[in-house]
């Protein structure tokens, strides 16, 4: 067991691989209730950058240590933590950021891993795939048979959303600017699959849709693409943004006041802090149940760097140097 942590420090806003820097120091207290966590995977995800280009700045204290998710192994446990967590190999989440070699998170919190995953996969099981999950088993309330529009469907999310609607008898019409991804989305479930480039959105999505309307849609990259969702859902129903690829912002008023759709944000956060420990722990234990029976499939982790090299790695992400397709991860030397 080492004594120094390697730790990602942020302590300016701006270009994620110009302000990060690398810091090494002893470890540090433990709290009672906590356990600490010697990281083995953590992937670098859009919604860790974020806070980095200060997109959050009215909620974000610098310095900060980035990273939302990882896998790890306990090895240090606090006073009122049961010692035989010892060893166990878990998602610490909710505490620290897990951009570092050492992770304090609260002992309730730290979510058991299966064997049957591998250190890729559960590492990357908390971001994408709870918010998924949620999405579609609490936030949208979609009826079986019902339609679900979405764009980025190529993306992370995107996949995660086609998977697990096609479990639940929800058709996703997804939209992609690749033809060449197509077949490859509709053999994990999706309905259709529409390849648009920009401003061709509306009218790729309306003559696909034959005249229906959606129960719902989510945006993942706002502007002129969004509001393409937003005119195939139902008046009354829900467009919900997850996130803003464009850059360019909903018009929400009109979305609202001229098309009738409930606009809504989504920030795992939000739920995070209305739920309790035990349906924290069961949601993930239905995720894992669906990924060891082979009903969710989650990137595989293409390129992996030693912490001490995150400049590096966000070199590489920013400039889209790497494009095979899995994910970037941090990781143990």
């Amino acid at each position: 067991m080492g004594h120094t942590s390697i730790k990602t420090y942020v302590s300016s806003f701006g270009i994620p691989s110009e302000q990060v820097c690398i810091r090494e120091g002893a470890k540090e207290e433990l709290k009672a209730d906590d356990v600490e966590v010697r990281m083995r995977l953590s992937p670098i995800n859009p919604s860790d950058l974020i806070p980095i280009h200060g997109r959050y700045a009215h909620r974000v204290t610098l310095p900060l240590v980035p990273g939302y998710e990882g896998v790890g192994v306990i090895e240090r446990i606090g006073s009122g933590v049961n010692r035989r967590v010892i060893g166990k190999r878990v998602l610490p989440l909710r505490g620290e950021g897990t951009w570092q070699t050492l992770v304090h998170a609260p002992a309730a919190l730290a979510v058991p891993v299966p064997d049957s995953l591998s250190n890729e996969t559960a590492a990357q099981m908390y971001i994408n795939p709870v918010t998924a999950y949620i999405l579609l088993t609490e936030k949208l309330k979609i009826p079986s048979g019902g339609m679900l529009v979405i764009n980025a469907a190529n993306s992370v999310m995107g996949r995660l959303l086609i998977q697990l609607a096609s479990r639940m008898n929800i058709r996703v019409v997804g939209l992609v600017r690749r033809k060449e991804v197509i077949s490859e989305l509709m053999q994990l479930g999706a309905e259709k699959i529409v390849a648009a480039g920009d401003g061709e959105e509306e009218h790729r999505l309306q003559a696909a849709l034959l005249g229906e309307k959606a129960e719902a849609a989510v945006d993942m990259v706002g502007g002129g693409a969004g509001a393409a969702l937003a005119r195939a859902v139902k008046p009354g129903k829900t467009l919900l943004a997850l996130g803003l690829l464009s850059g360019k912002p909903l018009d929400w008023p009109y979305i609202t006041e001229v098309l009738g759709v409930k606009g809504e944000m989504f920030h795992l956060r939000h739920w995070n802090a209305s739920v309790s420990s035990a349906r924290f722990q069961q949601v993930f234990r239905t995720l894992f149940h669906m990924v060891e029976s082979g009903q969710l499939v989650v990137p595989r982790a293409e390129h992996t760097y030693p912490f001490g090299q995150v400049q590096q790695a966000l070199r590489d992400y920013e400039s889209e140097k790497l494009s095979g397709g899995g994910k970037i991860m941090l990781g143990r030397p």
